[in-house]
């Protein structure tokens, strides 16, 4: 007897409540709180990183920073010039001599998609924060960041580390 046929024969209440209960059963997924991401071990492990991220930016900690990347990291800074580009080194060289100066951070993260393909992962967010920096040459410098970005990270045997959008 096929499926389709047994729901013929019962009630039709009890037929639309079987249908219902099936459909639920397929649709439901769990995503991450105030997301659309769906909840995987995997999605939480690299959360977590990014959440690492953050929270070692907001400490100022170089060397926590500099662990989370990859001795690949390659940053093109979204320009199409090419003498703006840095590597692992770059990355701490600026972290070295741009985050000691910053005198207050705030730095939230919405996260928008989780895309993986392969040892490759590509984070999507929303960042919404503030800074000030300390600079001799024009004074105190605050700036505001709300934009979209793209973390990627490659997995580097059990860890996920930071090729581009530190």
């Amino acid at each position: 007897m096929r499926f389709g046929s047994c729901l013929t024969r019962l009630p039709a209440a009890v037929a639309l409540a079987v249908c219902l209960a099936l459909a639920g059963g397929c649709a439901h997924r769990e995503y991450f709180p105030g997301t659309t991401i769906l909840r995987s071990e995997e999605n939480r492990k690299i959360i977590q990183i990014v959440e690492e991220y953050r929270q070692r930016l907001m400490r100022r900690n170089v060397v926590g920073l500099l662990a989370l990347a990859s001795p690949r990291y390659f940053e093109d800074s979204g320009t199409p010039r090419s003498d703006d580009d840095y590597g692992y080194e770059g990355l701490k060289k600026v972290l070295e001599e741009q985050l000691p100066r910053v005198k207050s951070l705030r730095y939230d993260i919405e996260y928008r998609n989780i895309r993986v393909s392969g040892t490759q992962a590509e984070v999507e967010v929303f960042l919404d924060g503030s800074f000030e920096i300390a600079s001799q040459e024009a004074g105190d410098r605050y700036r505001r960041v709300n934009d979209y970005h793209r973390f990627i990270l490659d997995k580097e045997g059990d860890e996920w580390k930071f090729v581009s959008g530190m």
